[in-house]
Formats: structure tokens, sequence, C-alpha cells
């Protein structure tokens, strides 16, 4: 199914205005959210792990017909679904959530980590491998129409661009990301990516009406 940017661009538009820069409460639990493809399917996956421990307390998955091509600039329209279908299976649901892509960093101020904060009303913070959008200046991420700073570098392993989904400042979020730097990546970040590469191998052959498998096993017997 095409997507049309048009209207894409203006829920973006529309939906920033949302967006929360506000101090993150001291958080006991994060969660963390990745989507992997092969075959037509996405493989959406959620892992909720406290933070002191970092001893995974829940998991979820959902395994969807991807119908959405990829556009730059407009990830949500085609991960919103499988991440939020695994999101809502929680039991747990965490303190804060780390997105693998940018918040705020994005050329309309509304990449996928702010579009599932303003969506869930939940502190979300965007972790990405690349710069997406802005001038690196030192560890700084700038607007370069204004000169505002929308992403901090932190070095985890390489280069992660830390920036604001909704509801954290930058200062929390660049210092949550630095905390869970573990083994040189980011961790809960890092477990839900390996999860979704050892998803990648169900292939389900009964989907519900809504194009979402009917079964979906992180740790089969």
């Amino acid at each position: 199914m095409p997507l049309n940017v048009e209207v894409a661009r203006k829920i973006q538009e529309l939906l920033r205005a949302q967006v929360r820069l506000s101090p993150l409460p001291p958080p006991n639990t994060v969660g963390s959210l990745d989507v992997a493809y092969s075959g037509g399917l996405a493989y959406g996956v959620t892992v909720v792990m406290r933070l002191s421990s970092l001893q995974v307390v829940d998991a979820a998955c959902s395994i969807t017909k991807n119908v959405v091509p990829y556009v730059p600039t407009f990830l949500a329209f085609r991960e919103l679904t499988p991440m939020l279908r695994a999101y809502f299976k929680l039991r747990a649901r965490p303190d804060v959530i780390l997105v693998d892509g940018h918040g705020v960093a994005h050329p309309r101020r509304f990449g996928i980590a702010s579009h599932i904060g303003v969506v869930l009303k939940k502190p979300t913070i965007g972790v990405a491998k690349s710069r997406l959008y802005g001038v690196e200046r030192g560890d700084a991420v700038l607007d370069p129409a204004t000169g505002e700073v929308l992403a901090r570098v932190v070095k985890c392993g390489g280069k992660k661009y830390v920036s604001v989904g909704s509801y954290v400042t930058l200062d929390d979020a660049v210092e949550l990301v630095k905390r869970l730097c573990v083994g040189g990546d980011v961790y809960p970040l890092k477990l839900a990516d390996d999860l979704t590469k050892k998803l990648r191998r169900e292939k389900p052959e009964r989907f519900d009406q809504w194009g979402e498998a009917v079964v979906c096993d992180l740790f089969p017997s």
C-alpha cells in the first residue's frame, strides 16, 4: 500500500504540537522498541527491564504483514503498527521507552520516537545510529536554520544520536542512555534488536483480519 506523503506530513505537523519537554521522573523500568523485516513481514519486539539490575521483567512481540513502504522521514508510518501491537501485549508497562529511531531531530521535529511518545503519552527517547537531520558540531546536532540543539552524540560502541521523543529533556535523555551503555551498546535496544533477529526465523501461516500473526512467541519451548 503506497504512503500518501502529503497526508503523512500533515499528520506529523499537526501532532508535533503535542510533544512535551519535561524533566523525567526517576524511572524504575526502561522499555525498548525495535522492528525487523523479512519476506514481507514486520517483526516488532518490546522489552521491559529494571533500570537498577537490567533484568528483563517483560517482553512481547508482534508479527505483522508489512504493507507500508519505507519513505525517508516517515518511518513511523511503517513501524508504528508492529511496535505498538507488541507494546500493548505487555503486562508490565515501562516508565520510559527507548526507540530505535529519531525524536525531534527530524526535519519536521516529529520522528518515530516523538510519534510514539505522543500516541502513548509516555516519556520516549530516540536513539539512532545515524544522523537524519541537522548539522553536527562536536557532540551536538544543531538545527541548521535556528542553531537549536536537536540531539546529542553519545559514544557507545559507535555514535548514537540521542534526541527527545516526548515528556523528557535532552539532558535527561542523554544521562539515561549513557547509563544504559553496556558492553559497547545501549543494552535495552541491543536486546530488542537481538530478539527481532531471532524472531525473523518464524514464518507464521495464520493471520487475523488486521494482518497480524495469530501466534507470536519470543521464547518457544
